[in-house]
């Protein structure tokens, strides 16, 4: 066994032993089903905070997609009542307008504001949901979330607006997910029609979101798609964009691999803590001027997955990064009892900033423990 594929199992093994079973446990509400924003470090729910709508979104996918992979017995009607609870508080009238974008702890509206973002990952949970067999409710949800964007969200510039408010400035991250999940729903229907959506933010991805003479991704625009000077670049989104144009490739269209391996070397280059093997959150622009700055967990994640994806295509460095990288999770962020917990932040003197554990990370950590997994079982299909 090498020492990726131990890393690797490790990785999954406290995914799959330790985090899934405890978040089960301790990050579902027992009288409605509903997930909570966030744990504190003794594993009791952190209340009182808005609960945002993508969260639960994000863990219904996590929890559908963990019992499809047989990682936790009881996961799908954990992934059920959670689809319920959505249903029934979060989107008025079936969808027709979407999903609102804050819940109180009492499940009554606190933000109707229908941001692009949760839409996004209300289609996740669709497609997810489709795939576990409850596909007439969630089939019917994603469609009228579509119709809803197509209807009231569609730019004239391409794309989408950020909300029903129309707030500036425009922002690649809400696209890039909802390439995310219209491409899970393609996956899941074997419908090509979620494939051309899928189609069209890729072209706006080529033609505004990749800055080609630098290979980094833009972050913030002009109504019209016209980058904002200065913004800061995030390396984590850039690895995200090499996981996903893999996929995309999966799907049967055909990217540049030399795209997904310039973005991937330059996300290391630009956003490489030289005092910790992971990723700073933001890189000052212009892009030479690297910052030493604080550190998320979630372009961790991130990194492991590209690197996987990379490995796969040969891309030297790539297995040692991510080895390295398991290795210094343990070492860092999940080095925290009771396990099953993580801390989400540290700042530029690798300081815990964390104050508490967002449930939000959870779909992150499961998306790598999925690849981790995928990997070890493409070099070991026994």
């Amino acid at each position: 066994m090498t020492g990726l594929q131990s890393s690797l199992e490790r990785f999954r093994h406290w995914f799959v032993a330790d985090c899934l079973p405890f978040w089960a446990e301790r990050g579902v509400e027992a009288d409605t089903g509903c997930f909570y924003e966030a744990l504190n470090f003794d594993g009791t729910p952190s209340t009182g905070r808005p609960r945002r709508v993508r969260t639960l979104c994000r863990q219904v996918h996590t929890f559908t997609e963990a019992g499809r992979l047989g990682w936790l017995d009881g996961a799908d009607p954990i992934a059920a009542r959670g689809f319920d609870y959505l249903l029934t508080h979060a989107c008025p009238e079936g969808g027709a307008r979407g999903c609102v974008f804050h819940l109180g702890d009492d499940g009554q509206v606190i933000d109707d504001r229908r941001d692009l973002y949760d839409q996004a990952f209300m289609l996740l949970a669709c497609a997810s949901r489709i795939k576990a067999g409850d596909s007439a409710r969630a089939k019917s949800l994603a469609d009228n979330t579509i119709a809803f964007l197509d209807r009231e969200l569609t730019s004239p510039h391409g794309g989408w607006l950020e909300s029903d408010r129309k707030e500036l400035p425009r922002r690649q991250n809400p696209h890039m997910h909802l390439f995310e999940a219209f491409m899970a729903l393609h996956r899941a229907t074997g419908e090509e029609g979620y494939l051309d959506y899928a189609d069209k933010i890729y072209d706006l991805f080529c033609s505004a979101f990749y800055g080609d003479a630098n290979s980094i991704v833009r972050e913030h625009f002009t109504e019209d798609w016209k980058p904002r000077a200065d913004d800061p670049i995030e390396p984590g989104h850039m690895l995200e964009w090499v996981w996903l144009l893999n996929a995309y490739e999966a799907c049967g269209r055909r990217t540049p691999l030399d795209m997904r391996k310039r973005l991937y070397t330059n996300a290391l280059t630009y956003g490489a803590d030289p005092d910790f093997h992971g990723l700073i959150d933001n890189v000052a622009a212009p892009v030479v001027n690297k910052i030493h700055g604080a550190k998320r967990l979630w372009p961790q994640t991130e990194y492991l997955r590209a690197s996987l994806v990379m490995a796969k295509h040969g891309s030297n460095g790539a297995e040692k990064n991510a080895e390295k990288l398991i290795g210094d999770l343990f070492e860092t962020y999940l080095a925290v009892e009771p396990k099953g917990l993580w801390i989400d932040e540290f700042d530029s003197d690798g300081e815990r900033l964390a104050r508490d554990v967002p449930a939000s990370i959870l779909y992150h950590l499961f998306e790598a423990a999925a690849e981790a997994d995928a990997f070890l079982k493409a070099r070991d299909p026994s």
